[in-house]
């Protein structure tokens, strides 16, 4: 019978001749994602990243014993068993977009597991890390894909949490799990972090509520003085047009400011002239999104009930982009906002 350690060192041996191919399914799963919450549905992120996991750190795992038979490795099957070869990580700014991501996740992929670990915290009265974990593996339309294949199988991880949270579970970690605090250090430790974790909890709702006053702000009846679009004034303008939308990510405000200069509009006013007559809220009632639009988006479709299949030409060279805007004005044709 092979030995624990032997069987964990076969398995590290495989693994780590088989390490490219799951750093290769961390790049596609990284690309989905963010196709996924940014290209597809704008919402505001910091960051989207996924890796495979270092085989070092693979074998470390694989050699863990059984808690009931230190004799035994506690994974049979440690390639099939251990499920974040392949993990992502979301890092969003406000908590909102957390749940917009958790929406995205459970619509696209095959959920096998979903750990909320701030609800676990609160249930027990105490602040601690709010992190949402999924398991998840492709949706069936994706395990037929050939550019999915070296994921075709695999179970994944992907971990949603904001940036506050984020910084304050890595170093947690880097604390708890590089340090070999004595016995009796140990309850100041953990008074601290306890400390920083509800602080955590009200800086994140702190951010949450500027974001409501800036949203105030925004819908505040506007100077007349003439103003260019910029990034900063086309938020704003954005954000009180549609004063219920998701932000969108800073990159996407300056591709829409380029598609506004092409069609000539460079201050608000023409902005305003352009979209006047449009009912942004039918114009959302007839589209097919999953998910709530965010500004970008929003303004997006407004420019395709202004113009028509004038604005689908604004993309020659981009085949998929008017693809989507010709499913879009098909919508809103027939709904009797525009002609196609």
């Amino acid at each position: 019978m092979v030995g624990r350690v032997e069987w964990a060192r076969q398995a590290g041996a495989l693994y780590e001749r088989m390490h490219q191919q799951y750093v290769g399914g961390a790049r596609k799963l990284e690309a989905l994602i963010d196709e996924l919450i940014g290209d597809e549905e704008g919402i505001n992120y910091l960051s989207a990243t996924a890796r495979a996991k270092d085989p070092e750190s693979f074998l470390d795992k694989a050699s863990k014993p059984r808690p009931d038979d230190p004799t035994r490795p506690k994974y049979d099957d440690p390639l099939n068993q251990i499920t974040d070869l392949v993990a992502a990580r979301v890092i969003t700014f406000l908590a909102e977009a957390v749940d917009r991501v958790c929406e995205v996740i459970e619509a696209e992929f095959e959920i096998v597991e979903h750990t909320d670990m701030g609800a676990h915290t609160r249930a027990q009265g105490v602040f601690g890390y709010a992190s949402k974990h999924y398991l998840v593996r492709l949706n069936v339309t994706r395990r037929e894909l050939p550019e999915y294949a070296v994921l075709k199988n695999l179970v994944m991880e992907i971990q949603v949490r904001t940036a506050v949270q984020h910084a304050w579970a890595e170093f947690e970690h880097d604390i708890r799990y590089k340090l070999d605090i004595p016995p009796d250090r140990k309850p100041e430790f953990d008074r601290r972090f306890l400390l920083a974790a509800a602080l955590m909890e009200l800086v994140d709702n702190e951010f949450t509520e500027i974001d409501r006053l800036y949203r105030e702000l925004a819908a505040a009846e506007p100077d007349k003085t003439p103003r260019d679009l910029t990034t900063a004034t086309l938020t704003t303008y954005l954000t009180r047009r549609y004063p219920d939308a998701p932000h969108a990510k800073t990159n996407h405000y300056t591709w829409i400011l380029g598609i506004l200069a092409r069609l000539g509009v460079t201050t608000e006013e023409q902005l305003t002239e352009l979209l006047t007559g449009i009912d942004s809220s039918a114009v959302q009632a007839a589209m097919t999104h999953r998910f709530p639009a965010g500004t970008v988006r929003r303004l997006d479709d407004d420019l395709l009930a202004a113009k028509g299949m004038a604005y689908v030409d604004l993309f020659p060279d981009e085949e998929r982009r008017q693809k989507i805007l010709r499913g879009r004005l098909k919508a809103l044709t027939r709904a009797g906002i525009t002609e196609s």
